[in-house]
This record gives structure tokens, C-alpha cells and sequence, in this order.
């Protein structure tokens, strides 16, 4: 069996399909892919050794701040599969790392993508951080408000600053 033939085969289940789809938006690992796609935490796995052992994705282990350390799968940037389909034909091939990328900046190879595409993740979860916090700061602050009696209300895209009164 040749490459191409490994890949359709692995490809053609639609769990392993939905995972890949998943590892090439995030990488991830086996429970949360479990949750995202409905499927039993032990098939996810299955799947992810079997497309490990042929080559589609590859593992690493990462700290975690919630445990132990996990195990986290990523597409394999060694290839990717181009698949063209058409009415009762379809097309395949592999390219390597040194090939360009299609929908990339003309020139970026796979591995430059890879390595973009990281570093745009790494970004979003920078991004992620900071709005974490300015949703915390948000909640305190309108917490305090609430505790104050004071309200913002909003009309008419006017923002008036109502104080209601207690009677004691």
C-alpha cells in the first residue's frame, strides 16, 4: 500500500474526518476532542493511535495547570492531503513541507504555515487572557455598582446614570 492509499484509508472513517478537522482549527487532546464531537473518550483514542501509527497526526506531552501532564495531538506537518472531488472523479496528492500552501501568502511552505499558525494560537490565547480579565474587572465593577444602588441604563444609545434611593 502507497501513501495515498494509507490516507484514503484513514480518511475514510468519518471519526477519524471530524478529529482531523479539530486538530487542524486547535491541536488538542483525547477528552476534549471526546466532548467537542460526542464520541466516547476510548474510540478518540483509537482513532488518534491509529492515524499516529500512520502517520496523520503526531503526539506531545505539555504541562498542565489542571494536572497531570497531558498528551496533545497535532497534524502532522510532514504532508498534507490535497483531495479535489468532482461530480464521479475525484484527485489526490501529497505535499511535502518544501511545497507551497495553498490559500497562504504566496511562497509559505507548510512548515511556515505551521509555525504561523502557532503563533497566531499562541496570540488568541494571549487575547483570550486579556479578556478574561477585563470580564473579571467588568463583573467587579458592576458588583460594586449593584452594592451602591447605582445603575447604568442604557437609551436610545444614551447612557444615563440613575441612583436609586433606599428608604430606611
Amino acid at each position: 500500500m502507497d501513501d495515498i492509499d494509507i490516507l484514503l484509508s484513514m480518511v475514510e472513517n468519518p471519526t477519524r474526518r471530524r478529529i482531523l478537522e479539530s486538530l487542524v482549527r486547535e491541536p488538542s487532546y483525547p477528552l476534549r476532542l471526546s466532548k467537542e464531537l460526542g464520541v466516547s473518550q476510548q474510540a478518540v483514542m483509537k482513532n488518534l493511535a491509529l492515524m499516529e501509527q500512520n502517520g496523520l497526526v503526531v503526539s506531545s506531552r505539555v504541562d498542565s495547570s489542571m494536572g497531570p501532564m497531558r498528551i496533545v495531538y497535532t497534524p502532522n506537518t510532514e504532508f498534507t492531503l490535497v483531495v479535489e472531488m468532482h461530480r464521479s472523479m475525484f484527485s489526490a496528492k501529497v505535499i511535502g513541507p518544501a511545497d507551497a500552501v495553498d490559500g497562504a501568502p504566496e511562497g509559505m511552505t507548510v512548515e511556515e504555515a505551521s509555525e504561523r499558525i502557532e503563533e497566531i494560537d499562541a496570540r488568541i490565547k494571549e487575547l483570550d487572557r486579556e479578556r478574561a480579565a477585563l470580564v473579571s474587572e467588568r463583573n467587579a465593577i458592576a458588583q460594586a455598582m449593584a452594592e451602591t444602588g447605582t445603575e447604568e441604563q442604557a437609551t436610545d444609545g444614551n447612557i444615563e446614570q440613575m441612583t436609586m434611593e433606599r428608604e430606611v
